[in-house]
């Protein structure tokens, strides 16, 4: 299972609290397929998006995977 440590790599942050500090108010953020970990850009409130690689409905946003929202 992936999650907001992959996510933060994955987009080049050095911790998932220096991904939160730069995009958490964006309107379109880091998200992360937490079961095949493709990762793409999503609303910040996505707990359930389309995932373009596995085609399940399992992409969290970073503000969701680190209980923000």
């Amino acid at each position: 299972m992936y999650g907001l440590f992959d996510l933060a790599e994955d987009w080049g942050f050095d911790s998932p609290e220096e991904l939160i500090e730069e995009c958490g108010f964006d309107s379109v953020i880091p998200a992360i397929c937490v079961l095949c970990g493709y990762t793409t850009e999503m609303e910040p409130d996505q707990a359930n998006g389309w995932c373009e690689d596995c085609g399940k409905n399992s992409v969290q946003s970073a503000l969701i995977l680190a209980g923000l929202i």
